[in-house]
């Protein structure tokens, strides 16, 4: 079965997971990860599909048209408030759960859909492009970064788009990519922090 179709990709990522695994132990570690990963998924209120759970990250993604900026935002926002909420269970016994937060990349172009075996996979220049934004020069631990792509796609009212994000474009060997990253309140960080909702 393959499909193409134009669709959003949501990649969830969890800053600090290298330092995290190599400071804990193996059966806490995953213990840990499983219940954030579970927390987050379980925060899915747009409906996205999974199409991959790898190391640090979910792979969501959608087909379809974007919904607006302010939603996405809210989406994220929900993930990380039960993303902190259990970290703040066990911040106590590990001390190196403090370091952890979380970030988005958030694209939108055409994506196949294909299947190998019973699983589904992507694949595209969109899902190429949302890898490569994960290598950026944000300077912050905690942000939703939203590029040109999705952007210009919802044909959003600029009154209806939150005034606190920032611009910028980036080289990749892909090319340039142009975003604007929105940043969120981290526990441990609160610097350029926004509130949303």
């Amino acid at each position: 079965m393959k499909e193409t179709n134009e669709g959003t990709v949501f990649i969830v990522d969890i800053s600090g997971y290298s330092r995290f695994i190599k400071e804990i132990d193996h059966f806490n570690g995953m213990a840990i990860i499983t219940r954030l990963f579970n927390g987050i998924i379980e925060e899915n209120h747009l409906g996205f599909k999974i199409s991959e759970i790898e190391g640090d990250a979910i792979l969501f993604y959608r087909f379809g048209k974007p919904v607006s900026v302010p939603r996405i935002l809210l989406q994220f926002k929900s993930m990380l408030l039960r993303f902190q909420k259990e970290l703040q269970k066990q911040v106590r016994e590990f001390s190196i759960l403090a370091s952890l937060s979380l970030k988005a990349i958030v694209h939108y172009g055409d994506l196949e859909e294909f299947a190998v075996n019973r699983f589904y996979k992507l694949y595209g220049n969109t899902l190429v492009d949302a890898h490569r934004l994960l290598k950026n020069s944000v300077p912050l631990d905690t942000y939703v970064l939203i590029t040109k792509e999705y952007l210009n796609k919802t044909h959003e009212d600029p009154d209806g788009v939150p005034s606190c994000g920032f611009s910028q474009c980036e080289i990749y060997d892909v090319g340039n990519l142009c975003y604007t990253y929105y940043p969120f309140e981290s526990r441990s960080r609160s610097k350029q922090a926004m509130s949303i909702g």
